[in-house]
């Protein structure tokens, strides 16, 4: 018995060992495999240029997606300027006299800024100024360098009485400053509205000043400067005056941003006249900002296109043409510069078609 064992202990310890040897060669093995350093700079090269063009394609989107949007902004930001002028164009005239109504002298020179045309501070005559409801003027403000052009439009507030006139007279010869209601009610007149005052002898535009039970003021020194000396020179009171309206009075300009003419400037739409008037006697709104250049052109009647009307062509135009350059504030990622678009619009001055008074 005892020599069996013996060889079966031995038998044993030798597979034992064999077995051993098997699970250090095995493991010898493991350890040996892996990648070789041109597989590894191979796998990291086509990575590298796997994720270089998946960044190149985001990139591309998100500067397509910017440059777009960019576009969108300035090109709606022009939109609704054009749609607010457009607006105003259509309306111009509605129930307001054709020929215009009356201001002192060199008192819309005045007001618009205009006084340093062709050199002139005056005009020729001494003859009352006409604002027509349109009421243009080229080159007058410089931006970027360049003259752009403004527009005036006016019309009947409908909102005012009714829509109807609010009968009114001179109280006594020497009283003009002011005027007396016939009968009827102040209460929807406000100091600091405009008004076309309407005669025997025309009409005639002015600011109420102030206001006492029926009687309304219309004296000298308002803000804007158009009602004139208090007597019978006015032109407020030298018509005849039988009726006054409140007119929605507006002028489309472009401001200077840099005060030297040099840069961009600001889209504005000046209300004159109204509540919030205050001592300036204007409200402005900015319409679109970086604006380049303001060009307006007119088509009268007759089909001829001019940069602005003569004094007697002001009741033939029939088009507006507005042209505006805009510049966005931001560049374009692809050519490095700003986005620069250019609009242009016709509106038409239907109501001018109509005479009045």
């Amino acid at each position: 018995m005892l020599p069996t064992i013996e060889l079966m202990t031995r038998t044993n310890k030798e597979a034992s060992m064999r077995d051993t040897k098997y699970c250090i060669q095995d493991e010898r093995t493991s350890d040996e495999s892996g990648y070789s350093l041109v597989e590894l700079v191979v796998g990291v090269t086509i990575f590298v240029i796997v994720l270089g063009a998946i960044y190149g394609l985001l990139e591309l989107g998100r500067s397509g997606r910017l440059n777009t949007t960019q576009r969108s902004e300035v090109l709606q930001n022009m939109r609704i300027a054009l749609n607010t002028m457009g607006r105003d164009c259509i309306n111009a005239g509605v129930d307001y006299p054709n020929q215009g109504a009356a201001a002192p002298d060199n008192s819309l020179r005045a007001l618009f800024n205009i006084s340093n045309i062709e050199g002139e501070s005056t005009d020729d005559d001494d003859d009352a100024d006409l604002l027509t409801p349109v009421y243009p003027k080229n080159n007058v403000n410089r931006i970027n360098n360049l003259d752009t052009d403004q527009l005036s439009l006016t019309f009947i507030d409908d909102t005012f009485n009714g829509g109807e006139n609010l009968p009114v007279d001179i109280p006594e010869a020497n009283s003009s400053e002011r005027l007396v209601t016939t009968g009827a009610d102040t209460t929807m007149c406000s100091v600091g509205d405009i008004y076309v005052v309407i005669g025997r002898k025309g009409a005639a535009i002015g600011m109420l000043t102030n206001k006492t039970g029926d009687t309304l003021f219309f004296d000298q020194g308002d803000p804007l400067g158009i009602n004139g000396a208090a007597n019978a020179a006015n032109p407020i009171f030298n018509i005849e005056p039988t009726s006054v309206q409140r007119v929605v009075w507006a002028n489309y300009y472009v401001a200077d941003e840099d005060g030297n003419g040099t840069a961009t400037g600001t889209l504005r739409r000046r209300v004159y006249g109204g509540a919030n008037a205050g001592d300036q006697g204007f409200v402005d709104q900015p319409l679109a900002f970086g604006v380049q250049n303001l060009q307006i052109q007119y088509v009268l009647a007759n089909g001829e296109v001019v940069d602005v009307p003569d004094l007697d062509e002001m009741q033939t135009v029939r088009q507006v043409r507005v042209t505006v350059s805009v510049r966005s504030p931001d560049r374009d990622p692809k050519t490095n510069r700003p986005f620069e678009p250019t609009l242009t619009s016709t509106f038409s001055t239907r109501n001018l078609t109509y005479e009045k008074l």
